[in-house]
């Protein structure tokens, strides 16, 4: 499978050098804002130097980090976005309202999938989401899969009414703005993502000091949400084809350890091929979150 990887990759990039040296092709890539953006901005340029690299100067690549997650959904909307490292329920979006078609998806440790975790302070008394009747909580965006959808719908499918269950609701904007707002008391608990079920790796080890995140506990798991995506616009796909499957072929052939480029974006070990369909489940999901 590699081989063939390469082997595409070569033809590509054989084919465009000769053909498009002297005129590039421009590639726009929109980043999912997680964090703050001066943190995001290096590794997202080290992922476009990489691939410009690759092709040898047929592409110019240009990157593209939203305020919010909504952002890179209306920038493919206006034709202004090529590609997108889209959330789940962001992809989800794109590909109901902007024909958006998933190439890829992450792959952390060896699991496809992720999860949604409810954290709080370990100090809080707080130990179900029975607990939080009465308490604040931060989701962190509404188009977020670990953030909003799925804690969300969680929530209502045991049985409680989330408008009710919670004393205040807030939206964070970011997953490191949303654990840190728990660590500070600002709320009592916040919805994001975490990279397994066993309290050991997820925003708050990620975003947080260890003697921070020491501090915090997940107290809730939702079900497993499919990894994060390397989608591209209907538009581009359609105008080229061959450099879609070539610039997706590119990604896959970043894998820790031997190159850190997609961990030190994402902490996203290798990604793979994916297809609308493993995206269901994020739609059975926001509908249930009545989304």
């Amino acid at each position: 499978m590699k081989r063939n990887l390469l082997f595409l990759l070569a033809l590509l990039v054989f084919g465009l050098s000769v053909g498009l040296a002297q005129n590039p092709v421009k590639i726009r890539i929109g980043f999912n804002p997680t964090q703050n953006s001066d943190q995001l901005r290096p590794a997202a340029q080290a992922i476009a130097d990489y691939l410009e690299r690759r092709f040898q100067g047929a592409i110019e690549v240009e990157i593209f980090i939203p305020t919010e997650y909504r952002g890179l959904i209306e920038a493919m909307r206006g034709g202004n976005l090529d590609f997108a490292f889209f959330p789940p329920d962001g992809y989800v979006i794109a590909n109901q309202d902007v024909g958006a078609q998933v190439l890829l998806k992450s792959v952390r440790g060896t699991s496809p999938y992720y999860w949604s975790a409810i954290v709080v302070r370990k100090d809080s008394g707080i130990k179900s989401l029975q607990g939080l009747d009465g308490k604040s909580i931060a989701w962190v965006d509404k188009n977020s899969a670990a953030g909003y959808v799925f804690p969300r719908a969680a929530v209502v499918g045991a049985g409680l009414d989330p408008d009710k269950l919670f004393a205040k609701q807030t939206f964070a904007g970011r997953h490191d703005a949303c654990v840190l707002a728990v660590l500070n008391k600002s709320v009592d608990a916040c919805a994001t993502f975490a990279n397994d079920t066993r309290n050991k790796s997820g925003a708050w080890t990620q975003f947080l000091k260890p003697e921070e995140a020491a501090q915090l506990t997940a107290i809730f798991y939702s079900r497993p949400i499919p990894g994060d995506t390397f989608s591209v616009s209907k538009q581009f796909i359609t105008k080229y084809p061959t450099l879609s499957r070539g610039i997706a072929a590119a990604l896959q052939g970043i894998k820790t350890p031997e190159n850190r480029l997609l961990f030190n974006l994402y902490r996203i070990d290798y990604m793979i091929p994916a297809q609308d369909s493993d995206y269901d489940v994020v739609r059975q999901a926001r509908k249930v979150a009545g989304q």
